[in-house]
């Protein structure tokens, strides 16, 4: 996609791993006709939870319906207001949680299915991310790579409260206990944040897989070599199953660029 000055990319991928039985992580990468709307997700069914491949894929699909419609209602007379990516995406993310809830308690089979889920639309130059649980976020600019979601987790919690300190967070061993997700509760604290695409830019969305294989540093020397898209997502995933592979794997990368 094209908007002015800025040009916008974007290439992912999904990896069962090495350890695990099945990919319960789900990917998609979608632009709407006609607009210059991007959404893309990176879903992680949570572990332990019956249905959670089932979890994440229902959530993909059930944004997309839900940003579909706000696409064509704004092409419909709605237009795009000031905070028509925050509110879209904020309705998406609430709609998919309340759907797989009532997904629960129709299919016994799948009545504790939850899964994370991290998610960026993007009109023209403009971005919002949206997640809940410990897929993440981070951006990639002048040779710094950041954080730029927070873990839904236990801990995280603890240490937001005061109630842990830092030597405590990073020696505990619950780093793995989500506190939101979609299909945890019938009302997520959903997150949603706005930035703006500079030329040069990259945008990380991937799911726990990577993170806990793959150290900070490590991913950014990887962005660092400024390699094609499809190649960089191609050596995040190996480099997370040559440190072990221990879960799913997806990674969906965004850059943007100055066009001509």
């Amino acid at each position: 996609m094209t908007d002015k000055n800025i040009s916008i990319t974007y290439a992912g991928g999904t990896d069962r791993g090495k350890v695990r039985k099945q990919n319960e992580d789900n990917i998609l990468m979608s632009e709407f006709r006609h607009s210059d709307v991007i959404l893309l997700q990176v879903a992680d069914g949570v572990g332990g939870h019956k249905g959670g491949e089932i979890a994440s894929k229902l959530a993909v699909d059930t944004m997309y319906e839900y940003v579909a419609k706000a696409v064509l209602q704004a092409h419909s007379g709605g237009g795009y207001g000031v905070d028509w990516l925050e509110l879209t995406l904020q309705h998406a993310i609430a709609g998919a949680n309340h759907y797989i809830i009532e997904q629960q308690k129709q299919q016994d089979n799948v009545d504790n299915m939850a899964t994370t889920i991290v998610a960026m639309l993007i009109h023209k130059n403009e971005l919002v991310i949206g997640y809940l649980g410990d897929s993440r976020c981070y951006s990639f600019s002048q040779k710094k790579l950041v954080q730029i979601t927070e873990d839904h987790t236990v801990l995280q919690k603890l240490l937001n409260e005061g109630k842990i300190n830092q030597h405590e967070f990073e020696t505990m061993p619950m780093h793995h206990m989500i506190s939101q997700a979609i299909g945890l509760t019938s009302k997520p604290d959903v997150q949603v944040n706005r930035f703006s695409f500079n030329p040069g830019t990259h945008y990380l969305l991937c799911s726990d897989g990577l993170t806990n294989c793959v150290s900070d540093a490590q991913i950014q020397h990887v962005l660092e070599k400024n390699d094609l898209l499809e190649n960089t997502v191609d050596e995040l995933i190996t480099k997370a199953n040559d440190n072990g592979g221990i879960d799913n794997i997806s990674v969906v990368l965004v850059k943007s660029e100055a066009s001509i």
